[in-house]
């Protein structure tokens, strides 16, 4: 049985490791398989798969990632995280090309766990002030 201290725990451990420093391999032991990403952008899986895709794309895009965890808490089954992911803009982020510009992305995160795994997802991002950031956007 997992407990919120526990779910914090892992949630610590899943940010750095798959998170920062791309260990995609974590996934498959840290995620249930019938997850599900109830924030994904049109387009993108919303099963564990996707979180993998989601994670390589980072890495291509964004050199130099490290992740800042502002706040971790958890409650019963959830574990809540405000975060800012920084980087430089060195790869392509889906269509937008590479600027080369410093980027600092913060997001809201909510997890729900069962069994000690990811079981559901939801999220908050910036993704204007990122896109603002690669010159995406004026």
């Amino acid at each position: 049985m997992s407990t919120p201290e526990s779910n914090v725990q892992r949630m610590l451990l899943f940010v750095e490791q798959v998170q920062q420093n791309g260990r995609l391999e974590l996934i498959e032991n840290l995620v249930q398989p019938d997850f599900r990403n109830d924030t994904v952008e049109p387009g993108q899986p919303d099963d564990r798969a996707g979180i993998g895709e989601i994670v390589a794309a980072m890495h291509m895009a964004f050199s130099h990632l490290r992740i800042e965890i502002l706040h971790c808490i958890g409650d019963g089954d959830l574990v809540a995280t405000h975060k800012v992911l920084r980087g430089r803009h060195t790869g392509p982020w889906f269509s937008v090309p590479p600027s080369g510009n410093p980027i600092e992305l913060r997001v809201m995160d909510l997890v729900r766990y069962r069994d000690g795994k990811w079981a559901e997802h939801w999220a908050v991002a910036d993704a204007a002030g990122l896109l603002r950031q690669t010159g995406a956007l004026g």
